[in-house]
């Protein structure tokens, strides 16, 4: 076996074309606009938070009003995230944005923003600001760092994490059903 100049072993040619055409194989055969099982799972829990969540504001909005989930900068959903819009909940329809600046944020009921964007959000500031956004991210710090709902993988499922006393601040009301279910509670 031959070594580099850092003690790594070095690929030969034919070996380096094997392993090049097998990751290619792997990856031509996933569909592109098609998740991983974590983020179709995200979805699913993106929906249901609007279900067993009360925003401050709710009662103020027109029925006509569609809940606006938000999907900040790096989208890991693909276009999966697009089945929410053929939902409802509460009677409301459920419109999707893809705001890449914290300013658009303004139209947004829920953010979600992954863990490839949390530490290029002031999640403490943007909170402050929009009090009644409802932050999800699934960053494993994301909670630590003052957003309200973590959705962290766990080995091969998805738990959540809910910064209760940062919630009820705002004026949320999480349903004890929700609560119940989560991994962790702050």
């Amino acid at each position: 076996m031959q070594l580099d100049l850092f003690g790594n072993a070095v690929l030969r040619p034919i070996s380096r074309l094997l392993t090049g055409l097998l990751l290619a194989c792997v990856v031509g055969s996933a569909n592109a606009d098609e998740p991983s099982r974590e983020y179709r799972i995200k979805a699913a829990f993106l929906y249901n938070l609007t279900k067993f969540i009360t925003w401050p504001d709710e009662k103020s909005w027109s029925t006509n009003e569609p809940i606006t989930v938000c999907i900040y900068g790096f989208n890991p959903f693909d276009s999966y995230i697009e089945k929410l819009k053929q939902r409802t909940v509460k009677g409301r329809a459920i419109a999707l944005l893809y705001p890449t600046q914290p300013a658009e944020l303004q139209q947004c009921q829920m953010m979600f923003v992954s863990q490839y964007n949390t530490l290029k959000l002031d999640m403490g500031k943007i909170s402050a600001d929009m009090p009644s956004l409802l932050t999800v991210g699934d960053d494993p710090d994301f909670v630590a760092r003052s957003g309200m709902i973590g959705l962290v993988a766990a080995g091969n499922n998805v738990q959540m994490d809910i910064h209760l006393t940062k919630a009820r601040q705002a004026g949320f009301v999480v349903s004890a059903d929700l609560l119940e279910i989560a991994h962790k509670v702050e």
